[in-house]
C-alpha cells in the first residue's frame, strides 16, 4: 500500500465565545477545524487510543490523523485505505474503544466489503462483511464487551462485533464472535412482534436506524428515529409508519433478543438518524432531531436538537433537553452523540436560524456545526457554534436518499451531505467531530442566497474546555492563544490595570 503523509495546518479556527459557563463553572469548549484533504458525505471516524490516532473514513477513502500539539498545532494525514475499499454505497468506519480494533465497511449489493485493523490502518485483514439475513441498506457496525455469562469467556477475541442493516421494513443484526472475521445469523431488532410485547407491529418503527453502540456492561443499543407510529401505505426504504417517538432497540443478551424502548414526549420528523452512546457508568444518552410533520406528505417547518438520558437501559428517560432553540436555531440535522466518564457527554448537530421545509428547494438558511456538552449527566448543557464565520451548508439538506417516499415536486436537489456526520473522543477526552462541508467557495460563504455543492471532509477538534475523560482541567493545547479565550470584560479589566500601573510609574 502506497502511503502519503500530508501535513496541514488548521484551516479554520473556531473561536466561538460561549454564552455561559457550564454548570461546574468550567468555560465552554472551543474547537479548531481541519481539512482532511478528501471529499464525500457521510464521514465517520474512530480513535485508536494505543496509537493516539484517529481513522477517518469518507467514501472509499481512509485516512489516519494525528496531531502535534507543539506550536503551531499541526495535523498529519496518512493514507491507510484497505484493499477492500473499491466501491461503496454507504461507508462506515468504527473503532472499538476497548480493543482499538478499527473496521472499515463499504456497502456493496446486499452485504459489505469490510476489513479490520489492529494498528490504526497500517495493516488490514479482510472480513466476511456481514451476516446472513442482514441486508440490504444503511448498515452500521459496532462492538464492545459481551454481556452476562459470556463476558471475558471468548478466547479468540474479547469483544462482540455487531453488523446491522435495514431491509425496507425492519432492521436485522448479526453478531461476530471472532473479532469481525465472520458473522452469525441475523436477528430482527424491531418491527417483529417479539420486539415489543403486545404490539403486532413490533414497535412500529422507521425502517432506517442509526449507528449501533455497546455499553461497557455489554448492553447493545440501536437508535431509531421513530417508533410507535401509525401504519401508512408507503413501503419504500424511508418509513412504513408515520410519526412516533425516537427510541432505542436494546439487547441485553448479546444480540439474541431485542426490545424497543421509546422516549416519552419525543417527536419524530422522519429525517435525520438519531444517535446514542453510553458513559462509563452505563447511562444512556440519546440525541435526535425533534419535530412534527403535519401529514405524511407535508414536512414541518421547524425542528430542534433534543437529548434525553436513561440510567435503566432505556426503560425510563429524563425529560428531553432542548440544546438548540435558545440559540435562535429553528432547524437541525445530523445529531451525533458521544459519552465519556460518568456524567460527561457531547452532542453535535447542524443548525440554522432558517424557518421552513428544509427538505425541499426554496429553503433559505445558513447551517453551522454546533456542539453541546454536559458534565452533570444531562441536567445542563453548554452549546457553542464551532463554525461561526463559515457555514457548512446553505439552503436545503436532502435526506430523501434514492427512494423518496413522497411524490411532491421540488424535493431538495442538494444531496451533497448525504445522511449523517460522526463524533468520537480521543484518549485525553477531547471531542472530535467528522463533518462534511458543502459551503467551501467564497461565493457560498458570503452570499446568503447561495446554494451548496460538494462535501469537503473536515474534522472539528476540541481545543480547550472540559474533557469527557480524565480530570476536569482543560487540555493543554496551544491551538488558540490564551488571550483569545478571555471574555471581553476581563481583557478590558487587564488593560485598565496595566494603564494604572503605567501612570503610577510615570508619577
Amino acid at each position: 500500500m502506497r502511503r502519503r503523509a500530508l501535513v496541514l495546518l488548521a484551516t479554520l479556527t473556531a473561536l466561538a465565545a460561549p454564552a455561559a459557563a457550564s454548570a461546574t463553572g468550567q468555560a465552554a469548549a472551543t474547537y479548531t477545524a481541519y481539512n482532511v484533504g478528501i471529499s464525500g458525505g457521510e464521514p465517520t471516524l474512530g480513535f485508536d487510543t494505543a496509537r493516539n490516532a484517529a481513522v477517518y473514513g469518507s467514501g472509499t477513502s481512509s485516512k489516519r490523523l494525528t496531531w502535534d500539539d507543539a506550536e503551531p498545532a499541526q495535523m498529519t494525514i496518512v493514507d491507510v485505505k484497505p484493499k477492500t475499499s473499491v466501491t461503496t454505497l454507504d461507508p462506515i468506519t468504527f473503532t472499538d474503544r476497548v480493543t482499538n480494533r478499527t473496521f472499515v465497511s463499504q456497502l456493496y449489493l446486499a452485504c459489505s466489503l469490510t476489513s479490520f485493523s489492529d494498528d490504526a490502518g497500517a495493516t488490514w485483514t479482510p472480513s466476511q462483511g456481514c451476516g446472513p439475513d442482514t441486508m440490504v441498506d444503511h448498515q452500521t457496525i459496532g462492538g464492545g464487551p459481551y454481556a452476562g455469562a459470556l463476558a471475558g469467556q471468548n478466547p479468540v477475541y474479547p469483544n462482540a462485533v455487531y453488523y446491522c442493516a435495514q431491509n425496507g421494513f425492519s432492521g436485522t443484526c448479526a453478531r461476530s464472535d471472532d473479532g469481525g472475521l465472520t458473522f452469525g445469523p441475523g436477528t430482527p431488532a424491531y418491527n417483529t412482534p417479539a420486539n415489543a410485547v403486545g404490539d403486532p407491529y413490533g414497535g412500529a418503527c422507521s425502517a432506517i436506524h442509526g449507528h449501533l453502540k455497546v455499553a461497557l456492561d455489554g448492553t447493545v443499543y440501536l437508535p431509531n428515529k421513530g417508533c410507535g407510529g401509525t401504519p401508512t401505505v408507503q413501503n419504500l426504504t424511508n418509513s412504513e409508519f408515520f410519526g412516533g417517538s425516537p427510541a432505542v432497540s436494546v439487547s441485553e443478551d448479546n444480540g439474541i433478543t431485542w426490545t424497543v424502548r421509546k422516549v416519552p414526549g419525543a417527536r419524530n420528523q422522519d429525517e435525520s438518524d438519531p444517535s446514542v452512546d453510553t458513559d462509563q457508568a452505563g447511562a444512556v444518552y440519546l440525541g435526535w432531531q425533534d419535530g412534527v410533520n403535519p401529514s405524511e406528505t407535508v414536512y414541518g417547518t421547524t425542528s430542534s436538537a433534543r437529548i434525553a438520558v436513561s440510567t435503566d437501559k432505556g426503560r425510563t428517560w429524563s425529560t428531553p433537553y432542548d440544546v438548540s432553540t435558545a440559540l435562535g436555531i429553528n432547524n437541525v440535522q445530523f445529531p451525533e452523540v458521544v459519552a465519556g466518564v460518568a456524567g460527561r457527554a457531547a452532542f453535535a448537530f447542524l443548525g440554522t436560524p432558517g424557518i421552513g421545509d428544509d427538505q425541499h428547494n426554496g429553503f433559505v438558511g445558513a447551517w453551522h456545526l454546533y456542539v453541546a456538552t454536559t458534565l452533570d449527566g444531562g441536567a445542563s448543557w453548554s452549546t457553542v457554534d464551532t463554525t461561526p464565520d463559515d457555514p457548512v451548508q446553505r439552503g436545503c439538506i436532502s435526506l430523501q436518499g434514492t427512494s423518496n417516499k413522497t411524490v411532491l415536486s421540488a424535493v431538495c436537489g442538494q444531496r451533497n451531505l448525504l445522511d449523517f456526520n460522526d463524533i468520537t473522543i480521543d484518549r485525553e477526552g477531547r471531542v472530535l467531530v467528522a463533518y462534511a462541508d458543502g459551503c467551501t467557495s467564497a461565493a457560498c460563504i458570503a452570499n446568503p442566497g447561495s446554494g451548496s455543492s460538494g462535501a469537503r471532509s473536515m474534522v472539528m477538534r476540541q481545543s480547550s474546555g472540559p474533557l469527557l475523560v480524565g480530570d476536569l482541567p482543560t487540555p493543554v493545547v496551544p491551538e488558540i492563544p490564551a488571550a483569545a479565550l478571555l471574555p471581553l470584560t476581563a481583557v478590558l479589566m487587564l488593560l485598565g490595570v496595566a494603564a494604572v500601573r503605567r501612570r503610577r510609574q510615570h508619577a
